[in-house]
Formats: C-alpha cells, sequence, structure tokens
C-alpha cells in the first residue's frame, strides 16, 4: 500500500484535517498486537496520529475495546502521538451500535481518542 493510500484513507475515511507535513512519515505496520487483539494495520502518521484498524470477526469482540482503547491511549501517551483513533472495519450494523455503546462507557477517554467504525469497502485501500 502506497503512503498516498494512506494518506487517502486517513484524511477521506477518518476525516483527519492533518497538515500535510504530518504525512512526510508514514508507516504502516501489518498485523501488529495490541494486547490479545491482532490489527490489520497500525499506522503511525507522522508521529503526531496513531491509528489501530481492527476487523472483528466475532460480536464477542465488543469486548476487546476496552482493552484496545487503553493500549492505544497508553501507547499514543508513551510515544508522545497527540491522537489516537480505533478503526473497526465492518459491515455489522449491530456491530457499529455496540462499539459506540462500549467506547461511551470508556472511562479513559479524552477529547484525543477516537472511534471509527467503517465498512469493509472503505477500507479496501489499507
Amino acid at each position: 500500500m502506497s503512503d498516498e493510500s494512506v494518506k487517502d484513507f486517513v484524511r477521506n475515511k477518518l476525516g483527519c484535517d492533518c497538515a500535510e507535513d504530518v504525512f512526510r512519515q508514514i508507516e504502516n505496520q501489518k498485523g501488529a498486537s495490541a494486547g490479545e487483539v491482532t490489527l490489520r494495520n497500525k499506522l503511525n502518521i507522522g508521529g503526531r496520529l496513531l491509528v489501530y484498524v481492527v476487523e472483528p470477526d466475532t460480536a464477542e469482540f465488543i469486548k476487546s475495546i476496552p482493552g484496545l482503547l487503553k493500549a492505544g491511549k497508553d501507547e499514543r501517551d508513551a510515544r508522545g502521538f497527540n491522537r489516537f483513533r480505533l478503526v473497526l472495519v465492518s459491515d455489522d450494523k449491530n456491530l457499529k451500535k455496540s462499539a459506540f455503546d462500549a467506547f461511551k462507557k470508556y472511562e479513559g477517554l479524552d477529547d484525543k481518542v477516537h472511534l471509527h467504525v467503517i465498512s469493509k469497502s472503505e477500507a479496501l485501500s489499507l
């Protein structure tokens, strides 16, 4: 996957308005782990934006959301990133509602932690 694909994904699918200079350094790690979950992609955008992309395979995945949020927030803080975005790739509308319910209940939220649930077709460029 090209840096342009990542940039397009971050800007147009996630709605990030990062400055152009942030996209000079892009790391796309496939198959990284976050706790007990294997990530589809782990993106480092300019050392400022950390993105975990996960493709849930069961309804039980919802139980993993607090751990993923904690792992992402902890990594964001430890590595000096500005923001963390957890992206779930699924066409399951029930999962979307459950994911946002779990997100809202997570006690460690701040305004620099975001959740996105996107369709599989929106994640094809990754």
